[in-house]
């Protein structure tokens, strides 16, 4: 990871909590293919059996896709409505 934020920031946890935020951050992509790219990747890693959720934000207008990270580092994402 550098220490450039691109455009599209992506965030993972195991839970929501408030203690979350900058701590959930890890890592970014400058497009919105390359942060599901990213997604995906992140979701399939080891670290990732410890995450129940992802979010690609976009930094720019302040939208984000939130995913459940089901087994085998499979993303579903939520509807949030």
């Amino acid at each position: 990871m550098n220490n450039r934020v691109n455009r599209y920031a992506i965030f993972a946890e195991r839970v929501h909590l408030m203690n979350g935020g900058a701590k959930s951050f890890r890592d970014s992509a400058p497009t919105q293919e390359a942060a599901k790219e990213l997604a995906e990747k992140i979701a399939k890693s080891e670290k990732a059996l410890f995450y129940s959720w992802l979010q690609i934000l976009d930094i720019v207008t302040g939208k984000f896709t939130e995913y459940s990270i089901g087994r085998g580092g499979v993303l579903v994402e939520r509807c949030l409505d």
